[in-house]
């Protein structure tokens, strides 16, 4: 018989076990988790006192899914007939589908920020958000380990930049560079000091497994794009940030959808409208990149027009990448700056008749 106290315990280890060994394709009965707090709790409980529990934690709002049945049996004392009422088929509802934690799980296995450490920590505390079962299917599941460096200030940055974004406020910095040895170095100062940054900071964003800050450095009057996963030594200022209004990119605040397609692979920059040209056959590889923010033209040769709004640093960048499938036809100067690219690209590979 439990005691007063486990009496009033019982209710929680009914939870904990709802959490951990039912969804919807695996169902408990009262008389399967009564069995549970005999064999994990050491308590003795009937399946009367189960239901009235199960009853308690609905009523609490718990997302409890049940089939009710009735059941007829014959009281032994008077003979006679009687119903009750039973909770079968009992299974919690977890806050996250399997898919959406699989979803979850994937995108920090893929996390090139996140340090290894940290990442299996999340994995294992995500795993705990399903039922056992989901667990057993996770064992195919395995963190990567580090296949590149590692900033072990990642989570703590994040907490300071969450902190200043909320308040309003600026941060100080030390932005950092990886050396030959693998090892974040901070930026310097031409007397050799370590260089300390003012930032505005107005939103964190994910894109391509990297961690970047939009922010303004205090000292300049554009919006610039700063890894996170490269930043130390970060200081919380009492000074407030300057307005959007004055930074040079935000005039009108920040969409970050539209910021994050207009300023592609985090390159920040003006955004202008840009048209290229390619073959029918990378339309699918373009809208990868552009989304919807791509509008098509076909042309009579066979060819596509893809004309969008778009950061030219960064279509610059993208543009040499993607040399082979796409031709750039305007605006005028970012014509001339990608030529200017593949000019210098070609110069690295001109042999001169010796190989070196």
């Amino acid at each position: 018989m439990p005691t007063e106290s486990g009496k009033k315990i019982i209710i929680l280890y009914i939870l904990q076990i709802l959490r951990r060994y039912t969804d919807a394709d695996h169902t408990m009965t009262q008389q399967q988790i009564a069995e549970k707090l005999r064999d994990e709790y050491g308590l003795e409980v009937n399946r009367a006192t189960v239901k009235r529990n199960i009853a308690d934690l609905i009523d609490a709002g718990y997302d409890i899914q049940y089939t009710e049945v009735v059941r007829t049996h014959t009281d032994r004392k008077t003979g006679e007939k009687e119903e009750n009422t039973v909770y079968t088929n009992l299974y919690f509802e977890h806050e996250f589908t399997e898919p959406e934690l699989h979803m979850l799980i994937d995108g920090l296995l893929f996390s090139r920020s996140v340090p290894y450490k940290q990442r299996k920590q999340l994995i294992d505390k995500l795993g705990k958000l399903s039922s056992a079962y989901f667990n057993q299917r996770m064992n195919h599941v395995h963190c990567m380990s580090a296949d590149s460096p590692q900033n072990p200030e990642l989570f703590h940055t994040i907490d300071i930049l969450d902190e200043a974004i909320t308040a309003g406020k600026q941060v100080e910095i030390t932005y950092n560079y990886y050396g030959t040895d693998m090892k974040l170095h901070p930026g310097m100062n031409a007397d050799g000091t370590v260089k300390r940054q003012t930032l505005n900071p107005y939103q964190m964003v994910a894109s391509e497994g990297r961690y970047y800050l939009i922010c303004n450095n205090d000292h300049h009057d554009t919006v610039s794009n700063y890894r996170i996963d490269r930043i130390t030594d970060i200081a919380l200022l009492e000074t407030p940030v300057k307005p959007k209004s004055q930074v040079e990119g935000l005039e009108d605040g920040l969409n970050l959808q539209d910021y994050v397609y207009q300023n592609l692979n985090m390159f920040s920059g003006k955004a202008e409208k840009v048209e290229f040209v390619t073959a029918k056959g990378a339309v699918s590889l373009i809208i990868d990149f552009f989304g919807r923010h791509v509008s098509f033209h076909e042309q009579e040769d066979g060819k596509v027009s893809c004309r969008l709004l778009v950061s030219t640093e960064a279509m610059k960048h993208w543009a040499v990448e993607h040399a082979n499938i796409v031709r750039v036809v305007s605006p005028a100067s970012l014509v001339e700056d990608i030529r200017t690219e593949l000019r210098k690209a070609a110069a690295l590979y001109e042999m001169n008749g010796n190989d070196e």
